[in-house]
């Protein structure tokens, strides 16, 4: 493995900077995943009549003519869409020049400025019927023979949703692309290199990036650090990467991952996706995600990922219950003591301790919910579905249509 020690100089920008991929890479899947199908798709639910906050507004070329429809003018954006996929849903056909390339990283690290230096135009919602709001997917047209589809992924830690809900919309998205066949060219983490420690949503943020990639699909990474150009001083950031690259992402880079940086420019990020997929020439293994669901029929809560979630829940429940118990002990001798003003002080965080508690339960039902509807509707299409693997079809599936109808209406070119 070739790593760098403290006794030789610093890498320069995008340099590699981890270990060299371990083995060979991995061969193309021989055969089509087994087909995974989710709930129906509303119109509303596919594209978002406003871009996202954040989606990048920058000036180069716009993006190809729509195909005109046959239809009144003064149909809504929404409804003219929901047209355009019903007129070309007998013709849509999987397309080889598209790569898919998902963004991930913690709220705050610089995902939605990454993809708006590269983006074509704003991107577009993916809305599987209260499963993956908040993906966004943004084209990026490399050269005439590479189109790359850039996907944000909901963070772990963001505060306006479960950690359950991001869950469940990354590990349904996954394995929706694959089970249509859609290639993936790396997958790029995002880290905050201003950060000065790894605090525990970091840290639970990493190891859910683990469980959801598998041994073999991390040899796909690129670990990326960012905003190197804010730092106070660059001994300091180097600093913080090489702790970084010893103590926190060895096991990534001991698999075959890649360790690069990121200056906040377009050529940077630029630089960034090129190497990802001259490092990734070949289509990637199967994300460990993907395999537990796809390929062998587990439920959610089988999975690695799901057992990490289900075990932080637990962990997080057992901390609070033994504050709760803490706090009970205290009141207890605050009223003996007749301090009246303290005991309410106690009442109030312990009231505040049962709301955490009554959350953390309430995201356990949740993902136990998620998990019944899921794979109930993996298993009922996997026992119907041995006809279906036969039919490579892309638009035979809702993601399927879906995707490749957004893919038309944000590139112009229609599959």
């Amino acid at each position: 493995m070739s790593v760098l020690n403290s006794h030789e100089p610093p890498p320069p920008p995008y340099s590699f900077v981890g270990s060299s991929r371990l083995s060979s890479p991995v061969p193309s899947v021989r055969h089509s995943p087994p087909p995974y199908h989710h709930s129906p798709l509303s119109s509303q639910e596919w594209l978002s009549n406003n871009p996202p906050s954040g989606a990048p507004q920058n000036s180069r070329p716009p993006r190809l003519p729509q195909l005109p429809l046959h239809h009144s003018q003064n149909l809504s954006q929404n409804e003219s869409a929901n047209l355009a996929l019903r007129q070309r849903q007998q013709e849509i056909r999987p397309c080889p020049n598209y790569i898919v390339i998902p963004i991930m990283g913690l709220t705050g690290s610089g995902k939605s400025t990454f993809i708006s230096l590269l983006a074509d135009g704003p991107g577009d919602s993916i809305g599987l019927e209260g499963c993956t709001n908040n993906i966004e997917i943004y084209p990026y047209q490399i050269n005439q023979a590479t189109r790359v589809v850039l996907v944000d992924i909901p963070s772990f830690n963001n505060a306006s949703r479960s950690d359950v809900t991001t869950l469940s919309s990354i590990a349904n998205f996954l394995c929706q692309i694959y089970s249509n066949d859609i290639k993936l060219g790396g997958i790029v983490y995002l880290h905050d290199i201003i950060a000065r420690r790894m605090d525990s949503h970091a840290l639970h943020s990493l190891h859910m990036f683990k469980k959801l990639c598998g041994a073999e699909g991390l040899s796909n990474a690129v670990m990326i650090t960012n905003m190197w150009e804010i730092l106070p001083t660059f001994e300091e950031g180097v600093s913080r990467e090489r702790e970084l690259r010893d103590r926190y992402w060895s096991g990534i880079l001991g698999h075959g991952g890649m360790m690069m940086r990121h200056d906040g420019s377009r050529s940077s990020a630029k630089e960034i996706i090129k190497t990802c997929l001259r490092y990734n020439q070949h289509l990637i293994a199967p994300l460990d995600i993907q395999r537990e669901m796809v390929t062998h029929g587990q439920q959610l809560s089988e999975t690695a990922a799901g057992r990490e979630l289900y075990s932080a829940i637990r962990e997080k429940r057992q901390r609070y219950a033994s504050k709760l118990t803490t706090l009970r002990e205290e009141l207890d001798k605050a009223l003996r003591r007749k301090d009246f003003e303290y005991g309410q002080e106690l009442e109030e965080m312990k009231a505040h301790l049962y709301r955490k508690i009554g959350l953390v339960e309430e995201s356990g039902r949740i993902l136990r919910g998620d998990i019944q509807r899921l794979n109930g509707e993996v298993h009922a299409r996997r026992e119907g579905g041995e006809k279906s693997k036969k039919k490579k079809y892309l638009g035979r599936t809702a993601l399927g249509i879906g995707v490749a109808t957004i893919l038309g209406l944000t590139t112009g070119v229609f599959l």
